[in-house]
């Protein structure tokens, strides 16, 4: 491809004005879901202020699925008795954030699986943070779910070729992914996430993790919301040499192998479970 040409879709994206505005009310929103030092209380009455989640939400509470005993009424009800409250923001972020993004034109991208993998490695990633005393777990949660955000804007602003492209990941791990989209589009997906991350004014942890996590030998700031995030993705992706990763991460992590062993074991069982959740996240786009 011309130079030229990936030079202008780099700039449609680093440029783009044309990312459908949410409400003031969603933007406030999203917002306080994004804030970890919200008490739920008030979390709860600023999700209750959108109809149309608090709905949604509630509905899910008292879906067959979860089995409440007792029918939920509310979102705090919803928070404290069935989902939880990382589960209750993980729906709202992607209920807000969803329709801002076309996907349609783009056959190829299933946002079932997008909002499925994000949501294990959220799941995932704060459960493996657990064991790393000085990380803040609510913001490897929030880095977690949004580590792929970028693909969702090149799939918006690119669908033609991301359609072209998407087939072709499945047969390459990350990094040869990463070139692929440079070379096509100008710019990867970790950078064009960290473009929009910037944007929206995320966490600082959130805009390094999702610039970093790609690098399994990052040093830089954050560097271990990166590492964490960057190798429970790249276990689900099954990459090679994820034994080598794995010690490594256990090395530098102060994390025994044996405790490892039953965290790898909880993610696989994670990714199963976190299908329903992308169901009704999905229900309604």
């Amino acid at each position: 491809m011309e130079i030229d040409e990936i030079r202008k879709r780099r700039s449609a994206i680093l440029r783009t004005l044309t990312i459908p505005p949410a409400s003031a009310a969603s933007e406030q929103l999203l917002e306080l879901i994004m804030d970890d030092d919200i008490d739920l209380p008030s979390l709860a009455q600023a999700i209750q202020s959108e109809p149309g989640i608090t709905a949604r939400i509630v509905s899910i509470a008292n879906s067959a699925f979860f089995s409440s005993p007792s029918t939920i009424h509310t979102v705090e009800q919803a928070m404290v008795k069935v989902l939880g409250i990382q589960t209750v923001r993980s729906l709202c972020m992607g209920m807000l954030m969803g329709p801002r993004f076309n996907t349609r034109a783009c056959p190829k991208f299933s946002l079932k699986d997008y909002w499925c993998r994000a949501l294990a490695v959220a799941q995932s990633s704060s459960m493996l943070a657990k064991c790393v005393p000085a990380i803040d777990v609510n913001s490897v949660y929030l880095a977690a779910l949004l580590h792929s955000i970028g693909q969702l804007l090149q799939v918006h602003h690119f669908p033609k070729e991301m359609n072209q492209l998407l087939p072709q990941f499945e047969t390459h791990n990350n990094k040869t992914r990463l070139t692929q989209e440079r070379e096509m589009l100008g710019i990867d997906s970790c950078e064009a996430g960290n473009w929009l991350a910037k944007r929206w004014h995320l966490p600082i942890e959130t805009i390094f993790a999702i610039s970093n996590f790609q690098d399994p030998d990052y040093k830089g700031d954050h560097w271990q919301v990166a590492r964490i995030i960057g190798f429970v993705v790249r276990f689900f992706e099954a990459e090679d040499d994820m034994a080598l990763e794995s010690s490594k991460v256990c090395a530098v992590l102060d994390i025994h192998p044996d405790k490892m062993q039953a965290l790898q074991e909880n993610f696989t069982d994670i990714e199963s479970s976190v299908a329903v959740l992308a169901d009704f996240l999905i229900q309604h786009e």
